[in-house]
């Protein structure tokens, strides 16, 4: 073999080796990748199997960020659950948030917040203070680069998973980016369904306690009529809602004298309930100390007005009926002029008294006595009685009330307020009750 052969050999052994080098390499980065793709599908098989047995929304987030951040190597993360339906995009309604050893917790900004509402797609950021997306927006200064990738539930966003800082200083890469975007992708349902379970359960859990309320409401409204010498008493409500805040009672203060009421709290549902509880409270601890109509709203009024706010007021009848002396003490808070209606068909308006309790704190009311003769029928209502509206939107209105009153007026108590309730409640059947109806009549025997 001569010189020049042994000259190309060379070469050629030495272009063999280059080229040894480039397979290798070329197998090198391509076992790289899919170890990569397997680590990649081991991390996202086992946050499935991980979360998808679980209804704890709060458990199955803080697992999504711990996976995130092991998986891309961060140094926190967190979700932050939204509502695009909401007047206000930019609250979070539930924030989970984990961090690798001792940082302190970060926060997403609310400029990062607009900008995913907006485009909806990952966001990866590794020089945050010089980024040309958020120009004269203020980071915290720990955060030297972050990864965000939306939450996306039927077109909606409903969350954003956040990782901030790479751990070692070193930059989030656009793998990372892919990989926390699948990551956000198969669990946005997840999240969603154990936000509405959870979301359920609160709700069913609410309507038990409000049952248990409006049960508990019940017990507090007379449990039997009265057995007076004379007279009849009766009383019915009816709740627009499985709770309400009207009430009436009936408390004996003595042989002679009754203690007769009716009151409607301004709202509706458990808050207009629990007000009405008070009200009774303190009408029946203070009536038997104080059986002056006048006096007794009086204070009322002012315990009313220190313990609730200015939305909240109640409108208040009280009369005090003594049985001997046939006659009728009375005083009203701003409530329904009540008939007093007489067996030859007149009747007065009981008008005295002052505006509704708990709007001004040192309101006076006044008291007048009328008396009760034989035969007379006194019909306390709250406004829901007239107010109930039908189907074309015209209620049912104080002037066929009137008209309904007089006509029965030699009817019993009871016939008289099955016949107004009838009506009213015939007259919107074919709509939802709006108002809470209530009503008492008292009658004194011919």
């Amino acid at each position: 073999m001569n010189e020049r052969d042994l000259v190309s050999l060379n070469k050629t052994n030495k272009e063999q080796v280059v080229d040894l080098k480039r397979e290798v390499q070329k197998l090198s980065e391509k076992n790289k990748r899919l170890r990569s793709a397997l680590d990649e599908l081991a991390t996202l098989n086992d946050l499935s199997l991980a979360i998808s047995g679980s209804v704890d929304s709060e458990k199955i987030m803080r697992t999504i960020i711990h996976r995130s951040i092991r998986s891309i190597k961060a140094e926190q993360g967190d979700i932050n659950l939204v509502d695009e339906n909401k007047e206000n995009l930019g609250k979070t309604l539930v924030r989970s948030m984990v961090s690798w050893k001792n940082h302190s917790p970060l926060h997403l900004n609310q400029n990062l917040l607009g900008w995913m509402q907006i485009n909806k797609k990952p966001l990866l950021i590794n020089d945050p203070t010089n980024d040309s997306r958020f120009q004269n927006v203020e980071w915290e200064e720990s955060i030297h680069s972050i990864l965000s990738a939306p939450l996306m539930n039927r077109s909606k966003l409903i969350g954003i998973l956040t990782l901030y800082n790479k751990k070692e200083e070193k930059a989030f890469t656009k793998d990372d980016e892919r990989l926390l975007s699948i990551i956000a992708s198969q669990s946005a349902q997840v999240v969603e369904n154990a936000r509405l379970h959870e979301e359920e359960q609160e709700l069913k859990k609410m309507r038990r306690e409000i049952e248990l309320a409006g049960i508990i409401q019940k017990q507090l409204l007379p449990k039997e009529q009265p057995d007076v010498k004379q007279y009849s008493f009766c009383g019915r409500n009816v709740t627009a809602h499985s709770v309400g805040g009207d009430y009436y009672d009936f408390i004996q203060l003595d042989d002679n004298r009754w203690a007769i009421c009716l009151g409607d709290v301004s709202g509706k549902g458990l808050p207009a309930s629990l007000l009405m509880s008070n009200l009774q409270a303190i009408l029946r601890g203070q009536v038997i100390y104080q059986p002056s109509p006048g006096t007794l709203l009086k204070h009322a009024n002012r315990q009313l007005f220190q313990s609730t706010n200015m939305e909240k007021f109640v409108t208040l009848f009280l009369g005090i009926l003594d049985v001997n002396s046939h006659t009728l003490q009375y005083s009203s808070g701003g409530h329904e002029y009540p008939f007093l209606i007489h067996s030859d068909e007149s009747n007065k308006r009981l008008k005295t008294g002052g505006i509704p309790l708990g709007v001004i704190e040192s309101q006076e009311y006044e008291e007048e006595t009328v008396e009760f003769k034989p035969g007379d029928k006194l019909v306390i209502y709250s406004d829901g009685i007239i107010d109930c509206r039908n189907s074309e939107d015209r209620d049912f209105g104080e002037a066929r009330l009137k008209k309904l009153l007089i006509e029965h007026c030699n009817k019993s108590a009871q016939e008289i307020m099955d016949s107004i309730f009838n009506a009213s409640l015939e007259h919107g059947e074919e709509c939802q009750l709006f108002d809470d109806m209530t009503m008492v009549v008292i009658s004194r025997h011919p």
